[in-house]
């Protein structure tokens, strides 16, 4: 497989059984590299990795010696990518194999789009329910055609459910940041920003799966809060300089938080976060007493998401 249409990268944690149940549902295709990206995992784990690849042959794994998160694992993916265009999935998800490989056959022979976003749905993965992790999308991809599009540019911060043209990555230096939260939003805007032609296939090709112990359920730590504070300062800064009419008030979100269980170290690191962004005192203050109001908004938001969410 000397020139591969298309990579796609998987960084994988502490995971075999649900490494193994996504490697299962990937197509087995000449024109897809797999590239599996372990960060750091204990040896035991690295062991039974040992044993998948005996299995996925066609499957290139790399070890990492040390754990550094999913953006640094990512970013070693992406080294190693050949492909016309890059394609993202967790280790904890998968795909739906019928539908990806009708989309991949679809868009095999050109390489006009930069990028190509598609579907997903959403399951609970002890009952297999339907959940919501995937709503956002499902509501964004219901839009109109020209409103959509730009609402996937800039505001579907997931790696997920793209296609991407993988010259728009090397040319324009896009990597994933080395955060402990949110290592993907920064990628995700900026891909959509520099990529000139987009197209929308209504496809559904991903399931993404809600786990009670998952990363995302996890009570946001310190660094995790200026973390989180940084990058959403970082993306507001954007929106503001390219004229985007876009503006994520869930930065306010660990500081609010913060406020209410009384953690006053981390009041500091997020409102320092805020302040450095070019926030006043004043605007911090307005906008954490704003913030209930913008939490009503949310919630309304989740209930029309809901209402567009896709289900078997």
């Amino acid at each position: 497989m000397a020139f591969p249409h298309y990579t796609l990268i998987i960084p994988h944690y502490q995971q075999p059984l649900l490494l193994e149940r996504l490697l299962g549902t990937v197509p087995v295709r000449e024109d897809l590299q797999v590239v599996v990206v372990d960060d750091g995992s204990s040896a035991e784990i690295v062991a039974g990795l040992e044993i998948l690849q005996e299995k996925f042959l066609a499957v290139e794994f790399l070890f990492m010696p040390r754990n550094r998160g999913g953006g640094a694992a990512r970013n070693e993916g992406l080294k190693m990518a050949k492909g016309n265009y890059v394609l993202f999935a967790d280790a904890d998800d998968y795909f739906f194999t019928e539908t990806l490989n009708t989309l991949l056959d679809r868009y095999a022979d050109q390489t006009v789009a930069d990028m190509v976003f598609f579907n997903a749905r959403s399951i609970d993965d002890e009952t297999g329910a339907p959940s919501g992790r995937a709503d956002r999308l499902n509501w964004i991809m219901a839009q109109s055609e020209q409103e959509r599009e730009q609402l996937l540019r800039y505001l579907h911060s997931e790696p997920w459910c793209k296609l991407i043209r993988r010259e728009v990555i090397v040319e324009n230096a896009i990597h994933f940041d080395a955060t402990p939260i949110l290592n993907d939003v920064r990628f995700s805007y900026l891909a959509g920003f520099h990529a000139l032609r987009v197209q929308v296939d209504d496809s559904v090709c991903y399931c993404v799966c809600n786990r009670q112990h998952s990363v995302g359920k996890k009570e946001m730590m310190k660094a995790q809060k200026k973390a989180y504070t940084h990058v959403m300062v970082q993306a507001n800064q954007f929106f503001k300089q390219q004229g985007l009419p876009y503006r994520y008030k869930r930065v306010y979100r660990p500081l609010v938080f913060s406020l209410l269980r009384w953690q006053w170290k981390e009041v500091r690191a997020c409102a320092t976060e805020l302040y450095h962004g070019g926030e006043s005192v004043w605007s911090i203050l307005l906008n954490v007493c704003l913030y209930p109001c913008w939490l009503l908004q949310w919630v309304l938001r989740k209930r029309r998401y809901r209402q567009a969410r896709l289900t078997p």
